[in-house]
């Protein structure tokens, strides 16, 4: 097929090949600036152009001419055609501007779906508006042809240039994107594990505190009684310290005697400084003891009165009271009941309980030793008397 310039597309069996250089020397530069390689001169592999036009003999003109200069070509004669053929290895849209009444309308959708792929609008008649138009709807040229055939494939090289261009970049950033939002869950990620290890830091940190405090405590509270082999003396000690350490309370000390069989071995009179509140003492040790034998740990009655008056003990001594009681074991032996009771307008705490819980065992420790040291068999307490008149803190 050779191309009469006078007459328009001419079927022939042959056609000149026209010469193009795809490497053209950007020339020489002044400049101290670098200039930038030209993007027609960077088509790495044959490219794909989907050449859409109801005229057969032109369609095979450009493609002929296309894959001499190495492209391959996909041809379409209608808008359906074109649309169902822009596959995603379509570098380029060479649409004839008389495919369709809505040629603008294809333009538009085509580069809608993928913005990176190119469009040239080609039409055998220079019609400047609808250049405007079509450049306008997103066509990156406008050729005429046949008249300006030689000028095709550098032209479509220059666009398939851009298309890859603009892909390549369009791909990087997506790929940045990508990792930027990678990065950014992963960064939440790794804030969210610093914040939960911060968090078991502090709590570590908080729970080491208190046990360093619980030992310290526990230290002095043994070097303090560790001196006393009195058992009188010994309790009046350990009870100023548990007051000193959860608060002015009534409390008393029971210290078993038989099995079974508890006596007071020392006791706080804290509110009721005018009256004689040891027979109730022992009302409520007859009350307690036998239920703290069998408990190894902390008990707490939140309702006294209610408690005192079910176990027949002068419930006007608890009213609205709490009370907290604690058994001292060594090893399987209860060798003494503590009981405190307080208003409830200053209730026992938690930190309360640990200090208590902590401390019984000391004092465990302390009675046991004292039982060594007198080398009872039976675990009797030596005879000591004592004046309740001697002490607030009585013993």
């Amino acid at each position: 097929m050779r191309l009469n310039p006078s007459h328009g597309w001419v079927d022939e069996t042959t056609m000149d090949a026209y010469p193009h250089d795809h490497d053209r020397d950007p020339g020489t530069q002044d400049s101290l600036w670098p200039l930038g390689e030209p993007a027609e001169a960077r088509i790495e592999g044959p490219a794909v152009v989907l050449v859409a036009t109801s005229d057969a003999g032109a369609a095979r003109c450009i493609k002929d001419t296309l894959v001499e200069a190495g492209h391959r070509v996909v041809e379409a004669a209608n808008e359906q055609c074109v649309r169902e053929q822009l596959a995603p290895d379509v570098d380029l849209l060479l649409v004839d501007a008389g495919l369709c009444s809505g040629i603008l309308e294809l333009i538009e959708d085509v580069r809608s779906t993928d913005s990176w792929r190119q469009v040239i609008v080609w039409s055998p008649v220079s019609d400047s508006e609808t250049t405007i138009s079509a450049v306008r709807s997103g066509a990156c040229d406008y050729l005429h042809l046949p008249e300006r055939l030689e000028e095709l494939v550098s032209r479509v090289d220059t666009a398939i240039a851009k298309s890859r261009a603009t892909r390549s970049r369009e791909e990087r950033l997506s790929r940045l994107t990508d990792a930027c939002e990678q990065l950014r869950e992963t960064r939440d990620a790794m804030s969210d594990q610093v914040d939960v290890l911060c968090g078991d830091l502090a709590s570590a940190y908080t729970n080491i505190k208190d046990q360093l405090s619980l030992v310290e405590m526990m230290t002095e509270f043994r070097t303090l009684i560790g001196q006393e082999l009195d058992v009188e003396q010994m309790l009046r000690t350990s009870l100023e310290y548990m007051l000193e350490k959860i608060g002015p309370t009534n409390g008393v000390v029971y210290l078993r005697e038989a099995e079974g069989d508890y006596g007071i071995g020392a006791y706080v009179n804290y509110e009721w400084q005018d009256r004689n509140i040891l027979q109730s003492l022992e009302e409520l040790g007859a009350a307690v003891c036998p239920q703290m034998t069998k408990s190894a740990g902390l008990l707490k009655f939140d309702d006294a009165a209610e408690f005192a008056r079910c176990d027949g003990v002068e419930a006007e001594l608890f009213e609205s009271s709490e009370v907290v009681a604690c058994t001292c074991m060594f090893g399987n032996e209860p060798l003494a009941i503590l009981v405190f009771f307080r208003k409830d307008a200053t209730p026992f705490t938690d930190e309360m309980a640990g200090v208590l819980d902590a401390l019984r065992s000391v004092l465990a420790e302390q009675l046991a030793r004292i039982l060594r040291v007198h080398k009872r068999s039976e675990l009797d307490w030596p005879d000591e008397q004592f004046d309740e008149s001697d002490w607030d803190i009585a013993a």
